[in-house]
């Protein structure tokens, strides 16, 4: 099944959460799950401990690599993490032309700023996102546009894969 579906929303807004719900964890590339791969959890300046962000280079060159075996495989895939900025999406377009699958993103843009961050607050410590951070990401996800090759479909929209 030639299908990427593509994460997009702030922290929060329940993008792992509908993975989980819809049974497709196990189709998933997660950049957190990755992040935990590289790196133990740390502590951050408030002494809490965290998912450590300074891994980030390698996170995303693994995740490059590990979608091209799976693509190349003609396997569903669906890659959680965040994609608040346009060009969070040129990653994929390569291989999705290689590949000829059909990208889809699973838009939770709409879920609103005050409840991510209420969610956020209800998290494990570990998976806690600084408000900030979630501030700054609402910046940049409401400039963004969707490159016109995927398909957008709510979070909310009942889909079938």
């Amino acid at each position: 099944m030639r299908i990427l579906v593509i994460m997009r929303g702030l922290p929060g807004s329940g993008k792992s959460s509908w993975i989980r719900e819809n049974g497709l964890e196990p189709f998933t590339l997660s950049t957190d799950s990755l992040r935990l791969l590289y790196s133990a959890p740390v502590l951050n300046l408030s002494g809490q401990s965290v998912i450590s962000q300074r891994v980030n280079k390698l996170v995303f060159a693994a995740l490059d690599k590990l979608l091209a075996i799976r693509m190349k495989n003609g396997d569903l895939t669906v890659v959680d993490a965040c994609h608040v900025r346009e060009e969070d999406f040129l990653r994929y377009r390569d291989l999705i032309r290689e590949y000829r699958y059909r990208a889809l993103v699973a838009d939770f843009s709409d879920v609103p700023l005050e409840e991510c961050k209420r969610r956020n607050r209800l998290r494990d410590e570990m998976r806690l996102v600084p408000e900030a951070d979630i501030d700054r990401m609402h910046s940049m996800l409401i400039k963004a546009k969707l490159p016109g090759w995927v398909q957008v479909f709510s979070h909310n929209d009942r889909i079938t894969l």
